[in-house]
């Protein structure tokens, strides 16, 4: 779950009570006005109810009756009351502006809070969608209170209403970075649901959605490795890998001393089954930043399947060679393919000793060990992935 943090301001603005005195009213507004200076906001609101039903061009009327259920704790009467006032005249504009945001600061940190707690008790969603809802309602054109609402909306895995009000919060911000990236994990996630369902053309529709919510990021963020690992995926699962080819090796043109890129590229060469020149990326990258573990895993893993992808075609060969013999058993006695596996070794040995806590990498550390006939290594390698499993 992405966890939000709070608004990292001061309010704006302080709830500012009517200060208004006893001059001429009419009796439900004096009444009202001695009410709130005793607090007691229930009597205060049935005078100035009172007062609204005789007449509703009322500024002050309404006005007041918007701080008192301000008091309340009835933000959406609050809103509705001022509204009204608005409506008739704008002399208490300043006062509800301040108050408004005010109250919208509010809403949203609680809802930050509740939604923070979501993962405890999925209850908290329900409550932080309510405080969003009504902090949308009091300013409507903040981007950001749509975006934590579409948060707490996919966490309740409520997809569509997700996607709503993520695209409004772009209606509002069409520059806002991080709710095109949170656009195009929904439409990720829904097209890996469907294909779990079976449903490929619904999965397709999905990820051709998600690719262009991570372009429109990537045009946001072209320096972001996270925006180009993320278009190099949906790439690859919609079969654009023109695209992904003129991305990656375009971003390592464009800063040939970026690791990120240097990775991107390998990880885009690598998915194509062109480990050489994947391995070239990767080499590059580690010389830029030798304590870089992923890149050290990806050139071990790029030399494995290399090794791999070479055993497979001589075994092939092999068993080509017996059906043409037409006799006996022709056994593939080329073993080249082990040279690669041993090149993969000290990059994967490298990996976990600069990320020991990644079980993966483990995993696939003792993979190679038990190919490469080392079965002793092998048994702590996986006993080390088990053990990590366990703990996280």
């Amino acid at each position: 779950m992405t966890r939000v943090a709070p608004l990292a301001v001061l309010l704006l603005a302080a709830v500012f009570l009517a200060t208004t005195g006893f001059q001429c009213g009419s009796a439900e507004t004096t009444s009202a006005k001695l009410y709130m200076q005793q607090k007691q906001w229930d009597k205060a609101e049935q005078s100035l109810l009172k007062e609204v039903q005789k007449n509703d061009k009322d500024a002050e009327a309404w006005f007041l009756l918007g701080q008192v259920r301000l008091e309340l704790k009835r933000y959406k009467d609050m809103d509705e009351a001022y509204t009204h006032s608005l409506q008739v005249s704008e002399t208490h504009r300043p006062e509800i502006s301040r108050n408004r945001l005010a109250v919208w600061a509010m809403l949203y940190n609680e809802g930050v809070k509740f939604y923070n707690e979501g993962r405890d008790s999925a209850s908290s969603y329900d409550k932080a969608i309510e405080d969003f809802t009504t902090a949308i309602e009091l300013e409507p054109d903040s981007s950001t209170t749509y975006y934590v609402a579409a948060l707490a909306w996919y966490a309740k895995k409520d997809y569509q209403k997700a996607v709503a009000t993520i695209e409004t919060a772009l209606q509002k911000k069409p520059n806002f970075a991080d709710a095109a990236k949170f656009l195009g994990q929904v439409h990720y996630q829904q097209a890996v649901d469907r294909l779990s369902a079976k449903d490929e053309a619904g999965a397709q529709a999905e990820f051709v959605k998600a690719t262009q919510a991570f372009e429109n990021v990537y045009k946001l963020e072209p320096d972001s490795i996270s925006s180009i690992n993320n278009l190099i995926d949906v790439y690859d699962r919609t079969k654009n890998m023109e695209k992904a080819l003129a991305l990656t090796r375009d971003a390592v043109a464009k800063q040939p001393n970026n690791k990120f890129f240097r990775f991107a590229y390998g990880v885009f060469l690598m998915k194509q089954d062109n480990f050489p020149s994947a391995i070239e990326q990767f080499e590059k990258t580690v010389s830029i930043d030798p304590s870089y573990s992923d890149a050290h895993y990806n050139l071990g893993v790029s030399y494995v399947n290399w090794g791999v992808s070479m055993k497979k075609a001589a075994d092939e060969k092999a068993e080509a060679d017996q059906k043409k013999a037409g006799k006996g058993k022709h056994v593939n006695t080329d073993e080249s393919y082990r040279e690669k596996l041993k090149l993969a070794l000290p990059h994967l040995e490298k990996s976990v000793e600069l990320q020991a806590d990644d079980a993966g990498k483990w995993m696939q550390l003792g993979r190679l060990y038990t190919m490469l006939n080392m079965p002793d290594k092998s048994r702590a390698a996986f006993e080390k992935s088990d053990s990590l499993s366990k703990t996280h």
